[in-house]
This record gives structure tokens, C-alpha cells and sequence, in this order.
């Protein structure tokens, strides 16, 4: 187990493996093959970047329409379904969260064949709602399932993850239900109440983990403006989730926004600087 709560790992579903490594590679990513699950009908694909963190690129090999992350790829096309943070104690944090009926199942056996052959394990704690994060938790050595060294050492100069957008249905219920979850885990983590950004219409509570941001957007009431439009839009067509990233690119890099047409359903930024609040929750003017 780890020492502390950390940021794990950010599922982008696909429907073509080959062709989004093709994409990611074309943008600049360092693609590594990771093999093929054995808990479920997926293989994957990883991005991993200095800070430990990691994109899992994730494809069906046949219909699995009880898994939620494969609904939503039938439903409404690729994307980013889910982002995952590493427990210090996963049976803490999920009787945690059945303390205060936060719809989590857990633990979930989970393993992975690399190409390589090595068995992969690990734990999941999978949540009803994609407002919430998953929980994943090591019983193989953590350093096989994420990869370090070279292999992190991206082309395009990517260091890491800045934060995670994710719309939700109110920002200021849904930092209630992070504070329950992660109240055992307090140490680790920042809490930011819900403020209004700019003049966008739209509300954000901020979670922290060791530097990176987990930002929960809801639309303002009655808001007519291009961003709470668009807030519900996402609210209505599929619900809450996650749908946007900033990664972290040092000094003399130019930045860049790669929109969904490129990165296979998700907004990625790429900023040399703190990415001000507004793009990240309305990347470019979605």
C-alpha cells in the first residue's frame, strides 16, 4: 500500500487501439504497450509521465455492456471516462465511503498480462456515479504496473498533470461527497469551497492532491452563457464525468490545446504556466 492518497491514472476508451497509439504517438506521446486484462474483455495502451501519473488508453475485445466505461463509449463515442487515485488503505477508504452511502463496490480483483508475460494485481473500488473517482490499489509492486525511467520522457515535454475537469450537477454537493470520501485521507488532500469563475457562468470546487487539481464544474442557475450551456449539454448527454485535462510542460515549450477530434474524445492543454482557472474548466471556448 502506499504511504499516502496520490493521483493515479486517467481512462481514455477507444474503439480502435491500433489507431489511437497512431494518434497519441502523432501528438507527441511516448505510447508503451500494457497488455491485456484478465478481469475483463480490455487491452490497453499507457502514456506515463514524470510525475508518476498516466494516461491507460482502453480498448473491448468483445461486448461488455455491464461495465459502465463501455457504455459510454457505445453510447456517446470515445472519450474520457474515468480517472483513477492510488489509496493509502483501500479497505479504508471504502468503508469510508459506505459510511456515508457513496455507492462504491469494492474490493474488485483486477490483474493485467503485460507483453512480456508478468502477472499484474491490483484491487479496485469502482464508484455508481462518474463524479466520483475509482480507487486503485497495488498487490504487484506498483513500479511494474507504471513504468519508470526513460519511458517517461515524453517528446512533446509533457511533465505531468496539472488538474482534471469534471462537469457535475452542483460543485458545492459534490466537494461534500469528496470531503466524506477522502475524510480518512484529509492529510493528503486540499479542499477548496465552490467559487464562481469569471464570467462564465459556471461554479468550481477545487480537490488537491500532492499539486495537482481535481476540479468539480457545475453550471450557475439560470445561466445562459456559451459555458453553463455547454456544462449541461455534457450533464444531459451523458451525465457526470470527467472531460478535460491540463498537463504541465516546462519553460520554452510552446503551448498547445489538443481538441477532441485529435485526442480521441478528450480536451487536453499543454501550458508552461499555472493554466488559468477558466480555460480548464471551457477549454478554448468549447
Amino acid at each position: 500500500m502506499t504511504s499516502e492518497l496520490q493521483l493515479d491514472h486517467f481512462v481514455i476508451a477507444v474503439a480502435d487501439l491500433t489507431g489511437a497509439v497512431a494518434d497519441y504517438s502523432a501528438l507527441g506521446f511516448k505510447v508503451l504497450p500494457g497488455g491485456k486484462h484478465q478481469h475483463a474483455p480490455t487491452q490497453n495502451a499507457l502514456v506515463v509521465f514524470e510525475d508518476g501519473t498516466y494516461f491507460e488508453l482502453i480498448e473491448w475485445t468483445r461486448a461488455d455492456p455491464g461495465d459502465r466505461w463501455y457504455r459510454e463509449l457505445s453510447e456517446h463515442g470515445e472519450g474520457l471516462v474515468d480517472f483513477a487515485l492510488v489509496p493509502r488503505d483501500i479497505k479504508e477508504v471504502l468503508a469510508q465511503a459506505e459510511a456515508h452511502q457513496l455507492g462504491y463496490k469494492g474490493p474488485i480483483d483486477g490483474s493485467r498480462v503485460t507483453p512480456k508475460g508478468d502477472l499484474l494485481e491490483w484491487q479496485l473500488g469502482r464508484p455508481e456515479s462518474a463524479e466520483l473517482p475509482f480507487f486503485c490499489a497495488d498487490i504487484t509492486p506498483r513500479s511494474l504496473r507504471v513504468a519508470g525511467g526513460e519511458i517517461r520522457i515524453q517528446p512533446n515535454r509533457v511533465q505531468g498533470i496539472v488538474s482534471v475537469a469534471v462537469a457535475v450537477a452542483d460543485a458545492a454537493t459534490a466537494l461534500a461527497r469528496y470531503r466524506q470520501l477522502l475524510a480518512s485521507q484529509a492529510e493528503s488532500v486540499a479542499f477548496a469551497d465552490a467559487r464562481s469563475v469569471g464570467r462564465l457562468g459556471v461554479d468550481a470546487s477545487i480537490i488537491t492532491i500532492n499539486g495537482a487539481e481535481i476540479i468539480l464544474v457545475s453550471s450557475q442557475r439560470s445561466a445562459t452563457t456559451p459555458a453553463a450551456e455547454w456544462i449541461n449539454s455534457l450533464l444531459t448527454r451523458r451525465g457526470p464525468g470527467a472531460y478535460a485535462l491540463a498537463l504541465r510542460i516546462p519553460d520554452g515549450t510552446a503551448p498547445r490545446l489538443y481538441g477532441p477530434e485529435k485526442a480521441r474524445g478528450v480536451y487536453i492543454e499543454l501550458s508552461v504556466d499555472d493554466v488559468p482557472l477558466a480555460r480548464r474548466v471551457f477549454p478554448a471556448g468549447a
